[in-house]
């Protein structure tokens, strides 16, 4: 058997629990992976988080609550992760009868606390040292948003732009992308215009790379292909994994299903993640 060490062997796995379904992953600085999974059956919405060395689960069914009232946030169910700084991950609530987020919850999974948390704003974006926030106002019967800059430690008010369009616009140019933030490599479907993708997979037998998924990462090509069952019509989707022409791990991500499991793996440094079946997190060690 190999060693959790060895490359291309699985270093751990995450149950998250039977009918569940991964929903989103997120990486702290400070060596920890967040996720919510989410139960159809029950309309539930909780949240893991597992240390990345050691694959050990360090909180579990984690269960956002309300800012004031003892109740589930967002009923349970209509909430997510916004973004992390440090060992904080930001979480947010959805407005009533609306697809916009609404509030801010920072919360240390590591030590199960909610190092504070207001209903009264609105995410915008993550600039690092602080975080760029609104707050709703209606003027004259059309709803105006009044931004401003807040400590993402203590979400105390660092400074008030207002209406301010130029200098959030400034603002906005300063932001990073979240998979570059976190060092998070998604998968790209191979197009006929990306030349190298496609030559990678039509080398390694693959002809119809327009179901395929791919990260080419020299020496390595990851990619999921998925295929669809000619009698059935369900389908199967394969994860591989070569280094230079080898072909080094390969697993089935998931079969006999209705719909391809889509954007479903990344790479993050050393690591490979994936979901398997939905509902299992799989974390492969690449070196």
């Amino acid at each position: 058997m190999k060693s959790k060490n060895d490359a291309f062997s699985v270093r751990w796995r995450y149950a998250a629990g039977r009918g569940a379904f991964i929903w989103q992953l997120m990486f702290t600085e400070t060596g920890i992976i967040v996720g919510q999974k989410r139960f159809t059956h029950g309309r539930r919405a909780l949240f893991f988080c597992i240390d990345i060395m050691t694959g050990k689960v360090l909180h579990d069914d984690y269960l956002l609550m309300d800012h004031v009232h003892p109740v589930p946030a967002g009923e349970g169910w209509f909430v997510g992760l916004e973004t992390t700084l440090n060992n904080l991950v930001y979480c947010y609530s959805y407005q009533s009868g609306s697809p916009e987020h609404q509030g801010v919850w920072a919360v240390d999974f590591r030590a199960d606390s909610v190092i504070w948390s207001r209903p009264d704003i609105f995410f915008a974006a993550n600039l690092g040292h602080t975080l760029l926030v609104y707050q709703l106002s209606v003027f004259g019967g059309f709803p105006e948003r009044h931004f401003l800059l807040i400590d993402p430690y203590t979400g105390n008010v660092v400074r008030s732009l207002g209406l301010d369009s130029s200098a959030v616009n400034a603002l906005r140019q300063e932001i990073v992308q979240e998979e570059e933030r976190q060092h998070v490599v998604l998968p790209w479907f191979v197009t006929q215009e990306m030349t190298e993708e496609r030559l990678a997979m039509n080398r390694f037998g693959v002809a119809e790379t327009i179901r395929c998924e791919c990260i080419l990462q020299w020496p390595l090509t990851v990619a999921a292909l998925h295929e669809q069952g000619e009698s059935t019509g369900t389908w199967q989707s394969s994860l591989k994994v070569w280094s230079k022409d080898l072909l080094v791990y390969t697993d089935c991500m998931e079969e006999c299903v209705e719909k391809p499991s889509l954007n479903n793996f990344l790479i993050r440094k050393e690591n490979l993640y994936y979901l398997k079946n939905k509902e299992e997190l799989v974390c492969v060690a690449l070196s």
